[in-house]
């Protein structure tokens, strides 16, 4: 039965496919990386100005990757977000292939995107308590990037 379920996803969801050279993986980790900022972003149903600066200020820093690109990049991720309206193939995808550096630093970046206007809502809360378990990680590990964020902007 999970084989079955297993050739379903990889069949229909373009993220998880095998066989991927380096360069398609890494823009396959890219777009996942992408549309879990979005996510986050929308959550609150309310995508300020401030958190669109910040989602491109980000892949810039993760990705190196000019405004134009990025802007590509955001696109891109938003099609498939729309396409797919499941965080799990993104996060899977991030899960299978970053370190375990890489992670907490995509959480510490989500939480950064969270605080940009201030405060945590009851839904931002609810995904990246969500996110931080599809990226295998631990409610402590969240706890501490959501510290060393607040502490960093100065947030109480």
């Amino acid at each position: 039965m999970l084989s079955k379920i297993e050739q379903f996803i990889k069949s229909n969801f373009m993220l998880v496919q095998e066989k991927s050279t380096p360069d398609q993986l890494d823009q396959k980790l890219k777009i996942a990386t992408t549309a879990l900022f979005l996510e986050m972003a929308y959550i609150d149903f309310n995508l300020e100005p401030e958190e669109e600066v910040q989602i491109s200020k980000t892949l810039t820093e993760l990705f190196g990757l000019d405004s134009s690109k990025v802007a590509d990049l955001i696109e891109i991720a938003r099609e498939e977000r729309e396409d797919k309206s499941d965080i799990w193939t993104f996060a899977g995808l991030i899960k299978s292939n970053f370190t375990h550096e890489q992670k907490i630093h995509i959480l510490e970046k989500l939480w950064t995107l969270i605080y940009t206007d201030g405060k945590v809502d009851k839904f931002e809360d609810r995904l990246i308590r969500k996110i931080s378990t599809l990226l295998g990680l631990e409610h402590g590990e969240m706890i501490s990037a959501k510290i060393k964020i607040q502490k960093k902007l100065n947030i109480e």
